[in-house]
């Protein structure tokens, strides 16, 4: 092992510009363990993996968490971390085999091995900006943003009930300590979330348990006071934002095309095609 001074950058955050830029980025490296993190131990080999979609994710571990990943842990990585991709499984990430590095990881901020059954916010988490960070790293990989048509105005078919534009901002995982303690930290920023009733879709799947941020005056909160930095989520707000409404099921380079002015959003609403953009925001939220 090189150093721990790292240790000492995340908990004397308070006296130092750099040191609490590095405890921020710990929370939020935190969050992307919890949510798509994983330590495995056996008799053979230690191995640490964080890893998401190869096609959704892809630029978001490319830019985002490779190199943070790397600046976090440059004394204690023998070498710097690459971004691998598994294309016979869908995924790319960042994939460790380095035993004292593994140590280090559950010495200092108590990550476990194996399922996350019962994962919870690491203590370390402390302050309202780790918080913050924390809350990102762990939406961004693990949680989604999606937009809901309304059947409340009208019955009959209508421009409410064919355009998606209500955001929901969502969390859901197998441990019901994680939603709990989210719930806690997201009604202490100030939103007002839902936990919603645990679902287990087949007999021999786990309990999924979610926290829902469902109001509109709670998404804008959380996309100025949080944010996302996974391109995944980012192009959807970007969308709504700019057209009042966002597609469903549409892959990233779809968004990406939308927002580029390569593909009008009408394409996947056919019945609204002669109707201006413009109209469709303002009546949306009129």
């Amino acid at each position: 092992m090189k150093n721990q001074n790292i240790i000492l950058d995340f908990e004397n955050n308070s006296n130092n510009g750099e040191n609490k830029d590095y405890s921020e980025e710990l929370a939020e490296f935190l969050g992307w363990h919890v949510g798509d993190g994983c330590i495995s131990i056996n008799k053979r080999h230690y191995q640490y993996t964080l890893t998401g979609d190869i096609v959704e994710e892809y630029p978001f571990y490319k830019k985002v968490v490779v190199p943070t990943f790397n600046r976090l842990f440059t004394s204690q990585l023998n070498n710097p971390a690459k971004l691998r991709i598994y294309k016979s499984v869908g995924v790319c990430g960042i994939y460790v085999f380095q035993r004292d590095f593994i140590q280090f990881l559950q010495s200092n901020f108590n990550l476990k091995n194996g399922k996350k059954y019962a994962i919870s916010v690491p203590f370390k988490i402390k302050t309202l900006r780790e918080k913050i960070c924390f809350i990102r790293g762990l939406f961004d990989t693990d949680g989604s943003i999606y937009f809901c048509k309304s059947y409340n105005k009208r019955k009959k078919k209508s421009i409410y009930n064919a355009f998606h534009y209500r955001p929901k901002i969502k969390l859901a995982t197998i441990s019901y300590t994680l939603i709990e303690e989210v719930y806690s930290l997201l009604i202490g920023l100030g939103f007002h979330p839902r936990i919603q009733k645990p679902i287990k879709q087949r007999k021999n799947e786990y309990t999924m348990h979610s926290v829902i941020v469902d109001s509109k005056s709670d998404v804008l909160k959380w996309i100025k006071d949080i944010g996302f930095k996974n391109l995944k989520h980012v192009t959807k707000v970007n969308i709504w934002e700019k057209s009042g409404f966002c597609p469903p099921y549409t892959t990233l380079n779809e968004r990406l095309k939308v927002l580029n002015g390569r593909l009008n959003p009408l394409t996947f609403y056919p019945n609204f095609n002669d109707l201006p953009l413009s109209y469709i925001k303002t009546t949306l939220y009129s």
